[in-house]
């Protein structure tokens, strides 16, 4: 049976987060963050796509010496 730890320094930074103002500073942060996220979600949508891609070759590939061209 697996235990499930919360992430806690997660949970306190998701809080510190949320609690932060309209300051320059805070935008900053902000701003950071998501330019962050939004980099993190392309290269996902991008892995997922080449997934897809060499799983569809992979299909065409030779298997157990049988050529499919």
């Amino acid at each position: 049976m697996a235990v499930n730890r919360p992430d806690y320094e997660y949970i306190e930074a998701k809080k510190i987060i949320d609690n932060l103002g309209n300051s320059k500073k805070d935008k900053a942060i902000k701003y950071y963050i998501k330019k962050h996220q939004n980099w993190y979600d392309e290269e996902k949508r991008k892995l997922v796509e080449f997934e897809k891609f060499f799983s569809m070759l992979n299909s065409f590939l030779s298997r157990n010496g049988n050529k499919l061209f």
